[in-house]
């Protein structure tokens, strides 16, 4: 197994993000989500599932009722991140897509930890490494990420998603999870087994 190295000079320009909010979640599929922290540890993983969420025509989309306090950065220009509670007790971390105004993300379901392991099995407080990023709840919490993390840029050099040469197997597309509104849209993306 190769060792993955972080290089912000192959990190995805704001223009990646300021198209179609479902073509983006499915062109996350397979590239590197980076973190450095503070303490100076930097958490890198594989991007292997997304949920998009529309602007339009999808109730599941915390934008179906207007722009709110709670949502409002899901109406900023793509490129940032919108963080909010589930259940009172899990964070969720979504990439805001599409232009100023729309009200779309892309919410980040899963993710194959590559490196800085230890440190998120320690924020998990956990020692299961199969589980620590699967499930929206578990990769906010294994990367550190707080509501006052909510509006923070996805390319800057302490947070990035990085593109990646290797070859991505085939994706599918599935009704999103524990959606009850809309849940007839295909807006689920994940690696094919």
């Amino acid at each position: 197994m190769s060792v993955f190295i972080p290089d912000f000079k192959k990190a995805l320009n704001k223009n990646f993000y300021k198209r179609d909010t479902e073509t983006v979640a499915r062109d996350l599929i397979g590239k590197i989500l980076i973190r450095k922290l503070g303490n100076g540890d930097t958490l890198t993983a594989r991007i292997i599932e997304t949920e998009a969420y529309l602007s339009e025509g999808d109730l599941a989309s915390h934008s179906a009722n207007g722009k709110s306090k709670r949502n409002a950065a899901m109406f900023e220009e793509g490129g940032i991140i919108y963080i909010y509670k589930i259940y009172g007790i899990h964070h969720c971390v979504n990439i805001v897509t599409g232009t100023a105004g729309k009200g779309c993300a892309v919410l980040l379901r899963g993710l194959e930890p590559l490196s800085g392991i230890e440190t998120m099995l320690r924020l998990r407080e956990t020692n299961q490494i199969k589980s620590l990023c699967k499930g929206p709840g578990n990769v906010a919490k294994a990367f550190g990420f707080k509501p006052e993390d909510n509006f923070k840029s996805i390319i800057g050099e302490n947070l990035f998603v990085q593109e990646t040469e290797n070859n991505i197997p085939e994706i599918i597309c599935t009704k999103r999870i524990g959606i009850t509104k809309s849940p007839e849209h295909l807006l689920r993306f994940i690696i094919k087994n």
